[in-house]
């Protein structure tokens, strides 16, 4: 056996035993069972394990804190700044976290990607590596989003290293970063930008989709899908967080017709929804109003509050009518309740909270 069922140790009782010796497991099942079974509140079967496993497991721990600091080095070198020792101490005190070994994995296979070659991209990946340095919840999350990268094609190591940056902006936002007034335009623009990037996955799970539906064929890899998109209109929508090349374009199925039909349908999107999704759908603006703005985001919370009630039942029971859904099968009324109910909710919000968000803007003298 190369793997093992996910539930294995979960299936059996302390009192049993697996005898899983000279079977040839791939480095991270390896990694995984050794997290398992050393972990303090581990009470599941015995497992026995060749000799050469057993000693691999021993030196995990010394392995993967030497390939978490090499592969972060590799990055470092190229470009080398004052502090970078601090910064490799950094990550090496999370060299035994969950998915530390994946990480530098990652990082050394980033090495061989098509962007490597970028001057730019390299110091854009070192210039991560130091700001994650200092931020261990960041560095968790890294982990997390490479557990899965190594598993297929370069083009989902880029994809996922898109995702990184996303992550470390947003952990930007939550950190207070953008708390200073003066940053208030780089907020609203970075708003923007993770406007776009919604558009875009959605436009791009829909081309996937119809890229299947055409072909009759299930193996369209999304990933080659939702990167071109990225890919592509990287300058032309300012997401210059995402890396400035893929390997397989060619055969992602995108066109270059389906790219600028993105690019209008993403704007002219942007241009209806924007303010509204600022005031409701973006969670670090509101987190960012309620700490430079207590109070008006206080009262507006109470207002929303008060809002679902009567007035919610007034909006919802005027929908239902103008529908011609009163006095008809309950069955079919409660469906629409909740069908329409989300988007009264919603409708409400955006009333409400659009009024912090024009304060906010306007006694800062800025304006969508």
């Amino acid at each position: 056996m190369t793997s093992l069922p996910e539930d294995l140790l979960t299936r059996l009782g302390a009192d049993a035993s697996i005898i899983l010796t000279e079977n040839p497991f791939t480095e991270r099942v390896l990694t995984n069972l050794d997290i398992v079974l050393g972990a303090k509140d581990y009470v599941g079967p015995t497992v026995q394990l060749s000799r050469e496993d057993e000693s691999e497991l021993s030196a995990t721990d010394d392995k993967q804190a030497e390939a978490l600091t090499d592969a972060v080095a590799g990055w470092l070198r190229g470009s080398p700044k004052e502090g970078d020792r601090e910064v490799l101490a950094a990550w090496q005190v999370s060299a035994e976290e969950p998915g530390a070994r994946e990480y530098a994995l990652f990082l050394d296979k980033l090495l061989e990607s098509v962007n490597s070659d970028n001057e730019q991209f390299r110091q854009s990946v070192a210039n991560d590596l130091r700001q994650a340095a200092k931020n261990p919840q960041l560095r968790a999350q890294y982990f997390q989003l490479a557990l899965d990268a190594n598993q297929s094609c370069e083009d989902r190591r880029t994809l996922t290293w898109n995702g990184m940056q996303t992550a470390r902006l947003i952990a930007d936002v939550e950190n207070g970063l953008y708390d200073n007034t003066a940053r208030l335009p780089d907020l609203v623009h970075l708003g923007r930008v993770m406007f776009r990037l919604d558009a875009l996955e959605e436009i791009a799970r829909e081309k996937a989709h119809s890229l299947r539906s055409v072909y009759d064929v299930g193996d369209i890899d999304a990933i080659e899908v939702y990167l071109a998109y990225q890919n592509k209109l990287r300058d032309r929508l300012a997401l210059q967080h995402v890396a400035p090349d893929m390997r397989y374009f060619d055969v992602s199925g995108v066109t270059e017709a389906d790219v600028g039909s993105a690019e209008t349908s993403v704007r002219n999107k942007e241009a209806e929804e924007f303010a509204g999704y600022l005031a409701t759908d973006w969670q670090p603006w509101d987190n960012v109003v309620r700490r430079i703005a207590p109070e008006d985001h206080a009262v507006s919370q109470e207002q929303l509050i008060d809002a679902m009630g009567q007035e919610f039942d007034s909006r919802l029971n005027q929908q239902l009518a103008d529908k011609g859904l009163v006095g008809v099968d309950a069955e079919l009324v409660d469906d629409a309740k909740r069908e329409l109910g989300a988007a009264v909710r919603k409708e409400i919000a955006r009333e409400i909270k659009g009024g912090p968000r024009d304060k906010v803007l306007n006694d800062h003298g800025f304006n969508l």
